[in-house]
């Protein structure tokens, strides 16, 4: 009788499991910060960096150091990770959209979650746009103060040098609005499974935040980016010049380029400093929510990933912004907070955006739709160097950057190409594609450039509109 009774207590609690699965699901927390290249403690992309808040999350769980984004402007790489699907399949290459793009049908991260009896909510900047639309939360972006009129210098047509700090307290700024909002929504009741995708604007251009943050990085103490010896272009082909020159694909400023526009103006300094007061302003409002997510309201375990949209150049190759596909542009912070993922631990296996829509229905132990490009990172949480695939960036058809451990290919549409070799050259400084020793190299990695690739705009549309 005693054996029966258990085989029938047995029988119910796995028939209640299957019915309420929702019930054991964890609250995820997404966390995507705008424009934030390798500048953070963790990653060591700056001697300077001041991240305390994203370094500490980096130490309670695992930072994946090859981590990149699939597309280095912010439509594109948003519209990806938020629906799984690779630029090229979709053509979706640019922040400007181009006629021959494929509207994507499948649901995003928020609809999944929404449809897999998880509370949804999402605020400030996740998707280009704002939070999206799908969620029973939504919060759009705040804005923040500006300069006196005659003294900002913002447009973006303009170089990045729009540094200026701000007389104004930091609960005035957008992204302290955006981590109160996530604590509230944390903090409320629900019988569900919470999913939020929260999203911070800064480092994003203008680079003004409170004064404050500024005299943290004093300008004479300033380090710029090492320079190679000789001229760091002479290797690099023709379309890859003319790349490093443009901002975006708009108008230079008075026939100069950003980088000759900050030599000639000395605005160099001024705005590494503008960027770094930024990223350690969004860190501290970032550790404002991070501080309230110890203890769960809802007695649930919980998952925390924080990402950034893609990189940042500020004078390495003499390109500036984003809008590229060599290793500043591109290389992002990455960095999971699990139960059983071992503290500190640390990943060079690639990975990238195209992954954080599989890893995190796959940590919230619901079934991954088949439409989704990426893998799943839950083996690497439990091993981190189980091995993975290399990393594909797109920007504009017929552009594409493979990254493994060791190298990063890069072929441009007029068939030109770059190597770089990470074990002795991780600035990207010495061009290996002409060397015949690495012929072999480069077809073993041409061979993960995926064929027929989605029409979109080419960036060589964008030369013959404005004449480079």
């Amino acid at each position: 009788m005693k054996i029966l009774s258990t085989i029938l207590i047995t029988l119910l609690l796995s028939l209640n499991a299957t019915a309420n699965p929702v019930e054991k699901r964890p609250d995820i927390v997404f966390i995507v910060v705008d424009d934030l290249n390798d500048w953070i403690g963790a990653l060591g992309g700056h001697p300077d960096a001041k991240s305390p808040n994203i370094d500490r999350l980096a130490s309670r769980g695992m930072l994946f150091s090859q981590a990149y984004c699939n597309s280095p402007q912010c439509r594109p790489s948003r519209t990806s990770l938020n629906h799984g699907v690779y630029p090229f399949r979709t053509g979706t290459y640019f922040n400007a959209k181009s006629p021959d793009e494929t509207k994507i049908t499948t649901p995003s991260l928020q609809q999944f979650f929404a449809s897999s009896g998880y509370r949804v909510a999402s605020g400030g900047k996740v998707h280009h746009s704002g939070p999206g639309s799908d969620g029973d939360v939504l919060l759009k972006r705040p804005g923040d103060p500006k300069p006196p009129p005659s003294k900002d210098k913002f447009n973006a047509l303009n170089p990045p040098n729009d540094g200026f700090a701000l007389d104004a307290p930091d609960k005035a700024m957008g992204d302290y609005k955006v981590a109160s909002w996530a604590i509230d929504q944390w903090e409320t009741p629900s019988d569900q499974p919470l999913f939020m995708s929260v999203g911070f604007f800064r480092p994003h251009r203008p680079l003004q935040v409170p004064a404050p943050y500024f005299e943290e990085f004093p300008l004479e103490a300033i380090k710029r980016p090492a320079e190679p010896a000789g001229d760091d272009w002479d290797d690099m082909p023709e379309f890859a010049r003319r790349l490093a020159r443009t901002h975006a694909h708009k108008d230079m400023h008075n026939g100069l380029s950003d980088h000759e526009h900050m030599l000639e103006y000395d605005q160099w300094d001024p705005t590494i400093q503008a960027y770094q007061a930024s990223i350690a302003f969004v860190d501290k409002q970032i550790g404002r929510f991070l501080a309230v997510l110890d203890k769960n309201p809802r007695g649930r375990e919980t998952v925390i990933m924080l990402v950034s949209d893609h990189g940042w150049h500020l004078g390495e190759k003499k390109h500036w912004c984003k809008g590229a596909i060599w290793e500043q542009t591109t290389h992002i912070p990455f960095i999971v907070s699990a139960p059983g993922v071992k503290a500190g631990s640390v990943s060079t296996q690639p990975v990238s955006l195209i992954d954080v829509y599989p890893s995190l229905a796959d940590l919230a132990g619901l079934p991954l739709p088949a439409h989704l490009d990426g893998m799943s990172i839950k083996a690497q949480l439990a091993d981190p160097t189980h091995p993975r695939g290399p990393a594909i960036s797109s920007y504009g058809e017929g552009n594409t950057a493979i990254r493994t451990e060791r190298w990063r290919y890069i072929r441009y549409e007029d068939g030109s190409e770059e190597l770089y070799d990470h074990s002795v050259d991780s600035d990207e400084w010495v061009n290996l594609a002409n060397d015949p020793a690495h012929t072999k190299t480069k077809q073993n990695l041409a061979k993960f450039i995926p064929e027929n690739q989605h029409p979109g705009l080419k960036v060589q549309d964008w030369y013959d509109e404005f004449g480079y």
